[in-house]
């Protein structure tokens, strides 16, 4: 019956393949899905080709369909309706469908000449396969590893483990594929297909995986288990097995052996259990040869390459797919193949072995002496001790407990056994001479030595370092104990014992021996030394020693402590170290050196060791002891190296040290100033750099400055081992530091040095400069820390000149200057390198010009700012003087000096007046001025902040009347210096008992009419500013009559030494009236009285002395009825006046030309 739920597509793929490049075959049956290939057995989840587009389709390249078909493999006879190419889901995989289909191509499947190719079609999870990985292919490595890799296909969600028996080796539950919750790897994300792991050891005997192992024999066989999680319908199992042989070969047998071979032989297993075998050869833990033998019916093989007298382990496993168990057998090779011997029980002895009686006292256990190739004659044993007198093998008696058999062919054979307990004296060496008796002289002599209760059958040092250059050394003392099982032994050096057991007891391995052999109770003791050239030390034992260095073995048996066995064993080592360790050469990678050599008898050679810091670098064995130079190669250039020298024998003995430094590619860079540093930018400097003669100078030197590449084009030879390369440099730009490397190259690497030019990171600071007179000037700055010097340049005219300074001085005085010149001065700070220039001051030598754009501000009550301007930044001002002058004559004038700074200053200063009064007009002269003079600038009046009244009132108010009626009153102006601002005007009051009048005036005087003649008024007169009235002066009381006024007629008469004044009196004066006269006059050198102030006040000329300045002194006395006398100091002067007439003469007695100018007015006396 047609499968209803699975469809196919008439669609002929039959070359498509040809086309899709995952798909390489181009010939033979394969499988198509989703555009990828898959092979014969592949695994196709129901979910994944449910429709027409997801079909699995069968293709055969280069064929035309004709029949083909798709059947299910569990019913063959029953095809899928419509047998076509590709293969889909209609609906769902019922359980009774999933499994395995093949398609037949291109016919049907009954043709038995068709293509048939298998799919899997499952519903849930699936295990597309289950495989062991890695299996090893080389038998001879043991323990051996593998892998299992079960890969799980389909849903998501699921179970997985793989087991061995009932041992899990990994288990994972409730695996979900889409959080990626378990440890698998991700082959193919779309179907879910993931690969899980595990890492298999065997030993032969377990299997391991972790920390999880499980024993097992034969065959290994595994099983991986997946359980789907839709509800776990799927439980799916796949196993795999691994061959393993389940027996070992049986019959292992001796064939054959030689003293360096060993043949052996084994019944082989039948061809289904195993593929072949493998042996292994060890001695002791230690695996000698491994050998596999390919083909179950190979069993025998002979192993070469063996040591004679050796002990070995021989095992043989059959293998399959991995190794089966062993069997195993020890084997001793043979003695020799020439030359005489001895055997005990199948065993070879050495010349002086050693024989416990108790295990030769039958003749099963007879001691042979064997001579290969030769045929026995007369032959015997004979005591060392007594070597005249042979054993008797007959007696049986005391003194010779002996029997004896022969062998004559094919290898003389002499057999010495007991048939008595051994005496005492009987008991030491023992000889066997072979094939004739002991006195011939050409027999075959060996030694046996047959002793009673505990012997030491060696004491001998192992492992002594043949490689000389291992250090410190180590080696062992081994001390091997024969006979009684009781007993004591220990071995020491000196009085220090290494190792001391008691009461040991070979029935219970009491002690910590070795066991050789347990029927003789050969038990090996051991002692392991380290030497390192001062100290013996064995675990924590430590003993200090020189020379050659002795132990002993001492052996003390238990039965009654009856028998003391000592053996000693030397090491010879050089007492002293090699003297006089000197350097005898050396280059850039080799040094040589050579020391005194010992006597041979004290040194077999000698090791050379070569460290760097704490590493060692080289170490070199030297044989014989003549040798006492090396040369040391492939050393590091400019390397300190510690270079230590010891004899050897057979340790190493003391050492003798020096240190030596290999020379470098480069020896040595350095600078030199070849031009001066006041040259700055043009400074040149030499950079010499010397360098191994190793190299070639033109190719194999090279320059970095500030990291580019200069050629090395100036080199010369120093000496055979010394070249000198040269390189100039410049300070290009200022204030840069050089770097100069030099590079030499050998052998492929690159070897440099570095020199430095260092420049100041800056120039320094506050650079100013100073006038000290017209030639000279002083430069100051603040010094640097970073410098060695400085370069002051300075300019003038189109000519620098340079100068320098130390680092001590922070300024520096420089003469011969040009007067009335400026300068233009930088300075620079130097340590290799000069820096960038300062900031550039400018100083012309030549007083201050003169301060332009001289104003003020912040005009107040009090003070006046003064501001101005530097015209030049060339000036050099040390100080300006302001002088300053108010309106007032009453006022001095004043002079400040503001002292500055003497270096360039601001181009604008201001400076505040202080204590100023208010409402005043000043007037301000500025200087500028240096230690060379000062300069004038015009001045600048300005007036203070009227804030004030006057503070004065006028004085000295007079009325005088001009007529009948009118009264002239006049006044002395407010002192001026309490004006406290421009007087605008007066205010006068004028009062009496009756009356006041105020009346005001812009002039010192008022007109007064009306006034009343004969009453007396009050006169008060006050002044008037922008701000108001000030004070009123003392009224002043005074009574209307006639006032005085002027005189008339007034004429003179001059002469030049006398002159005569004359007047009238004023006619509206009664003639009744007294009167006196008031003058005023001037003396001038012109001849303008017009011009003339009149000089003072007013003077009653009665005993008034006149100052004329610059003249004499002139007294005028007046009376009026008198003549009166004028004196002065250079000659006399007569004035006559009459009451009518008024006359004055003046005589003067010196001759000068002068004006008098006289006012004369007559006052009445009321």
């Amino acid at each position: 019956m047609a499968v209803s739920v699975l469809m196919v597509s008439v669609v002929f793929l039959l070359s498509v393949s040809e086309g899709i490049s995952q798909c390489p075959p181009s010939s033979g049956i394969y499988l198509m899905h989703d555009g990828n290939c898959y092979t014969n057995g592949s695994y196709f989840w129901d979910s994944s080709v449910n429709a027409a587009n997801e079909a699995i389709s069968c293709v055969l390249p280069g064929t035309s369909l004709t029949t083909g078909q798709w059947v299910r493999v569990a019913d063959p006879d029953d095809p899928v309706d419509y047998a076509n190419l590709s293969l889909y889901l209609a609906q769902g995989l019922p359980a009774a469908q999933e499994g395995w289909y093949k398609c037949c191509l291109p016919t049907d499947c009954s043709d038995p000449s068709t293509n048939i190719i298998f799919a899997n079609i499952f519903r849930y999870a699936e295990i597309e396969s289950f495989t062991v990985a890695d299996l090893p292919s080389d038998m001879t490595v043991y323990p051996q590893e593998y892998k299992l890799n079960c890969t799980k296909i389909g849903f998501f969600q699921y179970d997985i483990s793989m087991s061995i028996g009932n041992t899990a080796l990994a288990s994972y539950t409730a695996c979900d594929d889409r959080v990626s919750n378990c440890p698998g790897t991700v082959l193919v994300i779309n179907t879910n297909t993931i690969r899980y792991t595990v890492n298999i050891t065997w030993d032969g005997m377990t299997v391991s995986s972790g920390s999880i192992s499980q024993s097992t024999t034969g065959d290994q066989m595994y099983q991986c288990r997946v359980v789907d999680h839709p509800s776990g319908h799927a439980n799916r199992i796949r196993n795999a097995t691994i061959k393993v042989p389940a027996t070992a070969p049986s019959s292992l047998t001796v064939v054959n052996k030689t003293i360096t071979t060993i043949t052996v032989s084994w019944t082989t297993l039948d061809s289904s259990d195993a593929d072949g075998y493998v042996v292994n050869v060890s001695n002791f833990t230690d695996t000698v040869q491994t050998v596999q033998v390919e083909g179950s019916n190979y069993n025998i093989i002979t192993l070469n390459g063996l040591r004679a007298i050796t002990t070995y382990s021989i095992t043989v496993r059959a293998y399959q797919q991995i190794l089966g168990p062993a069997s195993t057998i020890s084997v001793f090779t043979h003695c020799q193949e020439e030359g005489i011997y001895l055997t005990h029980n199948g065993n070879c002895y050495l010349n002086g072995s050693y024989f416990w009686d108790s295990r030769v006292n039958s003749v099963t256990e007879a001691i042979s002496c064997v001579l290969p190739g030769t045929r026995l004659t007369n032959s015997q044993w004979a005591r060392a001790a007594d070597p005249d007198h042979p054993v008797d093998c007959n007696s049986n008696s005391a003194s010779d407990p002996f029997r004896c058999t022969y062998v004559t062919s094919p290898d003389a054979t002499l057999k010495l056994y007991l048939v008595q307990g051994l005496l005492a004296d009987q008991e030491g060496w023992y000889k066997c001479c072979l094939p004739t008796d002991c006195s011939d002289p050409n027999t075959n002599i060996i030694f046996a030595n047959i002793f009673r209760y505990s012997e030491i059958e060696s004491f001998a040092a192992a492992d002594l370092p043949f490689d000389m250059k291992i250090y410190p050394q180590k080696y062992k003392l081994n001390c091997t104990k024969i006979g009684h099982w009781y007993y004591d032994i220990s071995m020491s050096i000196g009085s220090t014992a290494l190792a001391s057991f008691t009461d040991c007891d070979d029935r219970y391995r009491s002690c910590h021996g070795t066991v050789l052999d347990s029927n003789t109770n050969t038990i090996r003791y051991t002692a392991t030394i380290t030497w390192d050239g001062l100290t013996v030390s064995s675990g924590s034992i430590n003993q200090s020693a020189t020379g050659d260095q002795i132990y002993q073995c001492r052996v003390v048996d238990h039965p009654d402590s009856i028998a003391h066995r000592i053996r000693i064993v030397t090491i010879k080592v050089p007492a002293t170290a090699p003297s006089s360790l000197t350097e005898v050469n050396k280059t850039t990678t080799t040094i040589t050196v050579s020391w005194t050599a010992l006597d041979s008898s004290d040194a077999d050679g000698y090791v050379v060791n070569v460290t760097s810091d704490t590493d060692t670098v080289q170490t070199v064995q030297v044989e014989g002891s003549s040798n006492n130079t090396i040369t040391l190669n492939w050393l590091n250039m400019e390397t300190t190296y510690s270079i230590t020298v010891r004899a050897y024998q057979q340790l190493l003995g003391p050492a003798s040290t020096i240190s030596v430094q290999t020379l470098p590619v480069i020896s040595l860079i350095d600078w030199t100033l070849v031009s001066s540093i006041t040259q700055l930018n043009s400074t040149q400097y030499r950079i010499d750099c010397l360098t191994t003669t190793d190299i070639n100078p033109s190719t194999d030197v090279y320059w970095l400055v500030n990291g580019v590449i200069k050629s090395n084009s100036m080199h010369s030879s120093i000496d055979v081992l010394t070249y000198n390369n040269t390189l100039m440099v410049y300070p290009d730009p200022l204030g840069v530091s050089v770097n100069v490397t030099c590079i030499a190259m050998i052998e492929g690497v690159n070897y440099s040095q570095s020199v430095i030019l260092h420049a100041p990171s800056g120039p320094p600071n506050n650079v100013r400069g100073f006038i000290l007179n017209f030639i000279s000037m002083k430069v100051n700055w603040i010094t640097s820390p970073e410098t060695n010097g400085y370069v002051i340049e300075y300019a003038t005219g189109g000519v620098t000149r340079n100068v320098v300074s130390t680092t001590s001085e922070d300024g520096i005085i420089i003469t011969n200057l040009s007067p009335m010149s400026t300068y233009t001065i930088s300075v620079y700070s130097y340590i290799d390198l000069p820096s960038v220039n300062s900031t550039v001051t400018v100083l012309r030598l030549d007083v201050p010009s003169p301060v332009t754009s001289l104003s003020v501000s912040n005009v107040s009550t009090t003070s006046i700012t003064v501001n101005w301007t530097i015209p030049s930044s060339d000036n050099y001002v040390t100080y300006y003087t302001i002088f300053y002058t108010p309106s007032c004559s009453q006022l001095s004038s004043v002079n400040e000096t503001v002292s500055v700074a003497p270096h360039q200053p601001p181009t604008t200063y201001s400076y505040t007046l202080l204590g100023l009064r208010s409402g005043m007009n000043y007037t301000i002269t500025l200087r500028a001025g240096n230690v060379l003079g000062s300069f004038k600038l015009n001045t600048i009046t300005i007036e203070t902040t009227r804030m004030n009244l006057p503070s004065g009132w006028p004085s000295l108010i007079h009325i005088l009347p001009v007529n009948s009626t009118a009264n002239y009153v006049t006044w002395n102006e407010v002192n001026c210096s309490q004006h406290n601002g421009l007087i605008t005007g007066y205010t006068v009051i004028i009062s009496n008992s009756s009356i006041t009048y105020n009346f005001t005036s812009t002039q010192r005087y008022i007109i007064l009419n009306d006034l009343v003649f004969g009453t007396e008024y009050n006169f008060s007169v006050a002044a008037v500013n922008s701000v108001g009235r000030g004070p009123f002066s003392d009224p002043i009381a005074v009574e209307i009559g006639i006032v005085p006024g002027p005189v008339g007629s007034v004429s003179s008469i001059m002469d030049t030494t006398w002159a005569v004044i004359s007047w009238s009196v004023p006619s509206y004066i009664p003639s009744d009236y007294p009167i006196t006269y008031e003058m005023g006059y001037h003396v001038l050198l012109s001849d303008n009285c017009t011009m003339a102030e009149r000089h003072g006040d007013w003077k009653l000329i009665t005993n008034e002395t006149l100052e004329f300045p610059s003249f004499p002194t002139v007294t005028i006395t007046y009376t009026i009825t008198s003549t009166p006398v004028i004196t002065t100091t250079d000659g006399n002067i007569a004035v006559i006046a009459m009451s009518a007439l008024g006359v004055m003469l003046i005589i003067i007695t010196f001759s000068i030309v002068i004006i008098i100018c006289l006012i004369i007015r007559a006052v009445l006396d009321l």
